[in-house]
């Protein structure tokens, strides 16, 4: 008796400004195919117009070729928009509203045959990148989606963001719709499928234990060293500012020179703390990225392995606990830090100079803390 999966076909929307996404998503179906698909013995096969359409001519708009091209036979729809809305169709504002609309009348006529994914990006644009008439598109399209057609939408950052959503939230998705879909037939294994299955024994379980606990153990002792170095730049903050107030105690009233050399010293001990901070946050994002994954990987293998031990998840869950606790802890530090930072007179150019060079740091700290934080705890939903 052959081998048989389950297919289901995940359709992917978007306008032009996203190609970054749209080729990262390839990826991102591949590996779950290997990691979540294998396991119970389900495929996921991405359909885009780059992959499933091709050059032809409409009798009213190009949009007609990739809806037939693409057909309208899939289980699950991603949607993404960030600064671009699209061109008109003769249904829609854009291709991706009118691609958008197409599955979820498809919903609202049977809510059981597929489930809709939409994500918005979140990351800021330059002024001369913004168009205000696609902005209100958007802006009008994200409120009607969320206010009237109850549909809950995701933000996201970057291109790595979305991707770790995507790991968490195609699996739960489509093992929804497997619960409710008495339709599906299965279908022999394909070559690819086959090949794909004998590259996925490259990790095990235990692999990838192992590399949630070396990749999340570096990630936390990289934000106790940038904890240090910020407990360093508190108590050097301090010893100054006792300096400055030793200085003008008695009414005392320093010459411009020595209060000169004084802010030079303090610019100093800031630039020596963004020094040894700028090396850590890649560092700590870098292995932490690597952890979530690993940590998505076992719970998609845990998902259908009755072999694996509810002591494995809870101690990845309690891994996973924390990393988060420590991420929060931090966030709370470095604002209340940065915004002490901020609260410095501006006294020098030295000064000035450095304390801009430690917002920049902290800034891109906070950015990678914030974004961690929100991967982690949709992870953690999952686990429970």
């Amino acid at each position: 008796m052959p081998s048989t999966i389950t297919k289901y076909k995940v359709f992917l929307a978007s306008p032009s400004d996203l190609q970054d996404e749209r080729a990262s998503i390839d990826e991102v179906i591949k590996e779950l195919n290997l990691t979540f698909g294998k396991p119970h013995d389900i495929y996921l096969e991405l359909l885009k117009w780059e992959t499933h359409s091709g050059p032809a001519v409409a009798i009213n708009h190009p949009q007609e070729i990739i809806t037939s091209d693409l057909g309208n036979d899939y289980d699950l729809f991603i949607g993404l928009i960030w600064k671009k809305f699209g061109t008109p169709t003769n249904v829609a504002e854009s291709g991706t509203e009118e691609e958008f609309l197409n599955a979820y009348n498809r919903f609202l006529e049977n809510p059981n045959s597929l489930q809709i994914l939409f994500y918005f990006k979140s990351k800021p644009v330059s002024l001369s990148e913004i168009n205000p008439e696609q902005l209100s598109k958007i802006q009008n399209f994200k409120s009607d989606i969320g206010k009237n057609k109850k549909i809950l939408y995701w933000d996201y950052q970057d291109t790595q963001q979305l991707n770790k959503f995507l790991r968490i939230h195609i699996p739960q998705r489509v093992l929804e719709l497997r619960k409710t879909d008495e339709n599906k037939v299965p279908v022999e294994k394909s070559q690819e499928v086959l090949e794909a299955e004998i590259l996925s024994e490259k990790y095990g379980l235990i692999d990838y234990q192992e590399m949630i606990e070396d990749n999340f153990r570096e990630s936390r002792e990289s934000l106790s060293r940038i904890s240090d170095a910020t407990g360093w730049i508190g108590e050097q903050l301090n010893k100054k500012t006792a300096e400055l107030n030793a200085m003008t105690a008695n009414g005392n009233q320093p010459g411009r020179k020595t209060l000169k050399i004084y802010f030079s010293r303090t610019a100093k001990v800031m630039d020596n703390y963004a020094v040894r901070i700028e090396p850590e946050i890649p560092i700590f994002y870098e292995h932490f990225e690597k952890g979530i994954d690993a940590m998505s990987n076992v719970i998609n293998i845990s998902r259908n392995d009755l072999k694996v031990e509810k002591e494995e998840i809870d101690e990845t869950q309690e891994s996973l606990t924390s990393l988060i606790d420590g991420i929060s802890n931090s966030i709370e530090g470095m604002n209340d830090f940065l915004q002490s930072v901020k609260d410095l007179p501006s006294m020098s150019k030295e000064l000035n100079k450095a304390k801009f060079n430690v917002e920049t740091k902290l800034d891109n700290l906070l950015d990678n803390l914030t974004i961690s934080f929100s991967i982690a705890n949709e992870l953690e939903k999952s686990l429970k």
